[in-house]
């Protein structure tokens, strides 16, 4: 009676506390969900502005928009036809120059057309990218009309375009600015198109001739802009070119790695599984952000494809060698499927955050520097743990550092695809952050796993070494205790020091097994278990 009673004690003890962990895990996803909410609420740019910003129009010049106009068919086919003209525009990237009454020069200008939807209808957004000096104290001018057909004045002219009161938004900020806020303004826009050929889908050669005149705080501003067509293609080969490259040395490395993680030379525990998690979902970020720019130019298509198959293939099977070696003292089927949705359960919500945080951050220097921290998991993982890894150069400089270029290059290069605003501080401090985590690493590797670590940092560490001379045989070398092997050459230099002083010693684990020094310290450089009973043991220092 007394063992049914325990056993029902039991029962509703572990009922309770899996209530317990359940309610956890959701106060933990709405908590997360809520900052998610208020962080999206409050980082959206404060663009929207009073009316009295909008134009007002004389009676010479009164709204002639289509809009206000009875609508006939042919007026319908008229600008039907002149945005089929203006859609023509949308897969290419325009550069020239501008110019307002206020600059005696003319300073660099680029637009891009994107198409958008508004209220069941489609519009075409303008967005101009207006740059004021060639230093790094650059200012930016930027700007987003968006244009219908109900701000089209009549009547219309071939390859010419006139619009009023065109809601729009101006944004200006510098290289050293951080400011995503804007404003609305109202303008009106003349645009006129050259050298345009409807009957081919290629457009290669297109000017631009664009006149602005906009209101901002109740003061009118103007300048005027001369665009040529650029070819993506001459960026997006150069660019396609070398991600690629590092695409496949990703690639044989990842190979590399998953061949001894299978021979067991190299064993999974000793690596951090943050890091491969976060780099699966890095690389499917990346495989689709390059599978869109594809739509411009099919020279994307290929480190698109490289970094989905990093993503589906090899990186998810590393992280799974990872996980299963943590787990692979765990027997009990149920602990392990618990196991497993916990993982899953990490990994999704993981995955929802980064993608997130890059759709949102991607343009923040903070946020980009703070992604590049790729060896700082594991150096956290190795101290950790307090086990003696091997440096490894495939996984240092053939998986993590063939990443730094992505972000090098949107912060380095002045004509890099997505136009992103450079800064070579920001370039500067990802170097050197990287390099400072190498050598960390290294002597990490080298010295011990916590060797930066102050000693009352350090856990307290259990003595291994005994004098005593006990009787029976070593489970790893297969002979008596009493026969010292021949000392061998260690890797580590600290270890050696210390296996050196006490060479006649005899090594016993927390769980009570006696082993030959050498024998011991090579088996914990691997694993850190008992080789005759499986539990987990203490780092030796």
């Amino acid at each position: 009676m007394e063992i049914d009673n325990h056993h029902l004690n039991f029962q509703l003890e572990l009922q309770y506390a899996r209530a317990r962990q359940r309610q956890r895990r959701r106060n933990i996803i709405l908590i997360v969900f809520a900052i998610m909410s208020i962080f999206y609420v409050f980082i959206q740019p404060n663009q929207y502005a009073n009316k009295q910003n909008q134009i007002q129009y004389s009676q010479n010049n009164g709204t002639n928009g289509a809009i206000n106009i009875t609508e006939t068919n042919s007026t319908l086919l008229q600008i039907q036809k002149h945005f089929e003209i203006l859609e023509k525009l949308l897969a290419s990237q325009f550069q020239g120059k501008w110019t307002n009454p206020q600059l005696t020069q003319n300073e660099l200008a680029e637009a891009n057309f994107y198409k958008t939807s508004y209220q069941n209808r489609f519009q075409i957004q303008l967005q101009l990218k207006l740059i004021e000096g060639q230093f790094l104290e650059d200012y930016y001018n930027q700007f987003s009309f968006y244009l219908n057909s109900s701000q089209l004045v009549l009547p219309l002219e071939d390859n010419n375009f006139v619009f009023e009161n065109v809601r729009g938004s101006f944004r200006r900020t510098s290289v050293y600015e951080n400011d995503q806020s804007s404003v609305e303004i109202y303008a009106n826009l003349t645009m006129k198109l050259n050298n345009i050929n409807m009957d081919s889908d290629t457009q290669d050669d297109i000017g631009i001739e664009l006149d602005v005149h906009y209101t901002l705080y109740s003061e009118t501003f103007s300048f005027s802009c001369n665009l040529n067509t650029i070819n993506i293609d001459s960026k997006a080969i150069i660019y396609s070119t070398i991600v690629s490259v590092l695409g496949v040395i990703q690639f044989i490395s990842c190979l590399k790695l998953m061949k001894d993680f299978i021979n067991e030379n190299r064993m999974a525990s000793q690596f951090s599984l943050f890091i491969f998690v976060f780099l699966m979902i890095f690389d499917g970020y990346l495989g689709i952000v390059h599978f869109f720019l594809a739509l411009q130019s099919e020279y994307f298509l290929t480190p698109a494809f490289l970094e989905l198959v990093l993503f589906f293939f090899l990186e998810l099977k590393l992280a799974k060698h990872i996980w299963q070696e943590r787990f692979i003292n765990l027997q009990d089927n149920l602990n392990l499927r618990r196991e497993l949705y916990r993982f899953h359960l990490k990994f999704y919500l993981l995955a929802i955050i980064v993608v997130l945080l890059l759709y949102y951050l991607i343009y923040y220097n903070v946020f980009l520097i703070a992604m590049n921290l790729y060896l700082l998991p594991q150096i956290i993982h190795v101290a950790y743990k307090g086990q003696y890894v091997e440096f490894d150069k495939i996984f240092v400089f053939g998986l993590l550092s063939t990443r730094l270029f992505i972000p090098i290059y949107y912060r380095g290069c002045p004509y890099n695809i997505l136009h992103a605003q450079v800064s070579y501080l920001t370039v500067t401090i990802i170097i050197l952050l990287f390099a400072a985590q190498v050598v960390l690493y290294y002597y990490q590797c080298k010295i011990g796993p916590r060797f930066f670590l102050p000693k009352w940092l350090r856990p307290k560490s259990h003595e291994y070494f005994v004098e005593q001379p006990v009787d029976g045989e070593c489970a790893i070398c297969i002979t008596q205790l009493t026969e010292m092997p021949t000392e061998s050459q260690l890797d580590n230099k600290f270890i050696a020091k210390i296996i050196s002083q006490n060479q006649n010693k005899l090594m016993e684990t927390p769980c009570g097994h006696y082993f030959h020094s050498i024998c011991l310290t090579k088996w914990m450089n691997v694993k850190l278990n008992c080789p005759t009973c499986r539990s987990v043991l203490p780092p030796l220092i």
